[in-house]
């Protein structure tokens, strides 16, 4: 089983709530120490690395990237759209569908035991039927070792999966993600088979921006209001392809925002040496 990796990374930063040890720098750092710690301890693995940045980075990063993947530049101009461009990179490249694939963001820091443990998760045959893992969740808490592995009711966009499902999955999941506010967690519900939007929220959405045209903000309504009803329609998977999602106990990575900083010696680990 190969190891593939899609890194997704702008060069700017927004307003979230951040510790004092936070920089996308330190996030990269301590994902490149994880990926060593495959290439040392498992040298049989394939790994391939996608660095997919949308728009330039700071040259310090650029240059970090380069030594341990493929750095790849993109004029996405969201989130959103750099996610759906990541979605469809196994199938463009061709990889195999028993590969593993991680989607990361770039405001994660990593234990540098994560890239192993995912690896052996998905090896494990007590796993053979969860197609999707998640690294970091706030449902699975705790800080021992070694590495459980629990069933999830979701997760962010930073989270890995069998190639084969992904494949299989990439048009709900660029559905899902069409729909509007918190993509991530109505994948993670649509694709375990549980519907995500109520009556309210296929009705009512979050007010345009000041100034928007009527026409456009009913439009805008009608888009939303038929996209999230495609995606509970499509939450009715039958069983064979109802997805189960695994989550990381303690969690193997933390999103840097506070207020969903995991448990776990991350202080420490953003002050461990350059790789």
């Amino acid at each position: 089983m190969g190891l593939h990796v899609v890194y997704r990374s702008h060069g700017g930063e927004n307003s979230k709530g951040r510790p004092g040890w936070y920089s996308k720098r330190v996030g990269l750092e301590s994902f490149c120490r994880a990926l060593d710690r495959v290439r040392t301890e498992r040298p049989q693995t394939r790994t391939e690395v996608v660095f997919l940045n949308d728009g330039p980075v700071p040259a310090d990063r650029l240059d970090l990237m380069a030594r341990w993947g493929d750095p790849v530049t993109i004029d996405g101009g969201s989130n959103r759209r750099s996610y759906l461009t990541a979605l469809g990179l196994p199938r463009r490249r061709g990889w195999d569908g028993r590969d593993l694939l991680l989607l990361a963001e770039d405001d994660y820091l990593w234990r540098p035991e994560a890239l192993v443990a995912l690896l052996d998760a998905a090896g494990d045959p007590r796993h053979a039927g969860a197609d999707y893992f998640a690294p970091y969740g706030q449902a699975v808490a705790g800080t021992g070792l070694p590495v459980r592995w629990e069933r999830l009711d979701s997760t962010t966009s930073t989270f890995a999966a069998r190639v084969g499902a992904l494949r299989q999955d990439e048009r709900l999941l660029w559905l899902c993600a069409l729909s509007g506010g918190d993509f991530d967690h109505t994948t993670c519900l649509t694709l375990q088979g549980r519907r995500r939007f109520g009556l309210r929220e296929l009705l009512e959405h979050h007010a345009p921006a000041e100034g928007t045209p009527a026409w456009r903000s009913a439009l805008r309504r009608a888009y939303l209001t038929g996209t999230r009803a495609a995606v509970d329609v499509r939450s009715l998977r039958r069983p064979s392809r109802r997805r189960v999602l695994l989550g990381a106990r303690p969690a193997l990575a933390t999103h840097m925002e506070e207020g969903w900083i995991a448990p776990g010696p991350w202080e420490e680990i953003a002050a461990a040496p350059a790789p």
